[in-house]
């Protein structure tokens, strides 16, 4: 008799554990909407931060910018001055 209402009791419960899995509020955003967002913040220099420099400051924002810049041929990319040293050609993006 326990066996058959343990068995009933777990029957019962499984259309209502299904449920709780289920996404009833969507984001709303798609992939390539996160996708565009990520590009734009890596465009702006705010992506990659290090762990301990978050959130990151000016000069890992500037450097973001012109490593964007120059593995994207932005403007000004072939004089690019990174690190006191002076960039005379664009550096090839390593993909």
């Amino acid at each position: 008799m326990k066996l058959f209402t343990a068995i009933a009791v777990a029957m019962l419960s499984l259309p209502f554990g299904a449920t709780a899995f289920a996404q009833s509020n969507p984001s709303g955003l798609t992939r390539a909407d996160v996708m565009a967002q990520l590009q734009q913040a890596q465009a702006e220099g705010f992506v990659p931060a290090p762990k301990d420099d978050y959130p990151p400051s000016e000069a890992t924002i500037a450097r973001n910018r012109e490593i964007y810049a120059i593995q994207h041929g932005g403007d000004g990319a072939g004089a690019v001055k990174t690190a006191g040293v002076q960039l005379n050609q664009a550096v090839p993006a390593a993909n």
